[in-house]
């Protein structure tokens, strides 16, 4: 099937509509999108599309899958708890050099596509600085995640300037740094390391790509997409259980950038080639936008 052609009209509305993003924009990629190559290969061709167009994108990612089938190699079982992979230290030794290869890969294709980016895989310049994270069960005892971590901080002054000055697009996996760990990183949920970085850059929009197509009043219904709520609807929505199961922690994930300074956050849904740059180009998109 042929193309539909692009009139110079449409074209002409989507660069000025461009030229009114200032950024930054975080984009979380992670879970099923991850594992399929046409969504994957469309959204780092929108990536590097808003890049070319002068809009300052930093790229987090985690990797869920790829580090199951590498402990599966190692004969390793992965196990949850509190709903967080379960980090002792021969996890950790399979979760690093993991993230650290799929940074390196998408730096690769990036970069395939001539855009000038970066993988940050090295510990001395490493963005995000950790912490263990530390939950507790309802009884009070604490629950033992292993080398799991939350962000304690962005060095955020030398990322704003990749990003600003040098024109750099960051990819970065979802670690942080950490000296008291086995090897010096701690494995961090990639919603949260987004929120993080989304936060600490006050980014315009912090989007999370998923495996669903935003918030939906009937969960087997996708017309039911509610395309914009504010963070006080989304509570009473969970509230009423109308937000449930793991669309809870992605909401949740949304608030924490709000929390932290971003001035929205979107949940699109990532099997959808090029949901991200509909974003971007038309007033509507499929996808729920939080805002405060």
């Amino acid at each position: 099937m042929s193309p539909v052609p692009l009139s110079s009209a449409a074209f002409a509305d989507a660069v000025l509509r461009l030229a009114r993003v200032r950024g930054p924009v975080v984009v979380k990629l992670g879970g099923s999108a991850m594992e399929d190559p046409a969504a994957t290969d469309a959204c780092l061709r929108s990536v590097a599309t808003l890049h070319h167009l002068g809009v300052p994108v930093v790229l987090v990612h985690g990797g869920g899958k790829p580090i199951d089938r590498a402990m599966a190699e190692a004969g390793l079982t992965p196990r949850k708890v509190a709903g967080r992979r379960y980090t002792d230290e021969a996890t950790l030794g399979v979760v690093v050099p993991v993230l650290h290869a799929i940074s390196r890969d998408l730096e690769g294709r990036l970069s395939a596509l001539g855009a000038d980016s970066k993988a940050h895989t090295n510990s001395g310049s490493f963005p995000l600085l950790g912490e263990p994270l530390r939950l507790a069960a309802t009884d009070g005892t604490p629950i033992d995640l292993g080398w799991v971590g939350s962000v304690a901080s962005v060095q955020t002054d030398d990322l704003r300037w990749r990003v600003r000055e040098c024109g750099e697009l960051p990819v970065i996996p979802s670690l942080a740094i950490y000296a008291e760990s086995p090897t010096g990183w701690l494995n961090v949920n990639a919603d949260t390391a987004a929120s993080a970085v989304a936060g600490a850059l006050n980014a315009q929009k912090a989007i999370f790509l998923t495996d669903t197509p935003g918030v939906l009043r009937e969960r087997r219904e996708p017309a039911s997409l509610i395309p914009s709520l504010t963070e006080t609807e989304c509570r009473a929505l969970i509230a009423s259980g109308v937000i449930d199961g793991g669309m809870v922690p992605k909401v949740e994930a949304c608030f924490e950038a709000l929390a932290a300074g971003a001035q929205s956050a979107l949940i699109l849904d990532g099997r959808v080639p090029y949901s991200l740059l509909d974003v971007f180009l038309h007033d509507r998109f499929t996808g729920t936008e939080i805002t405060r």
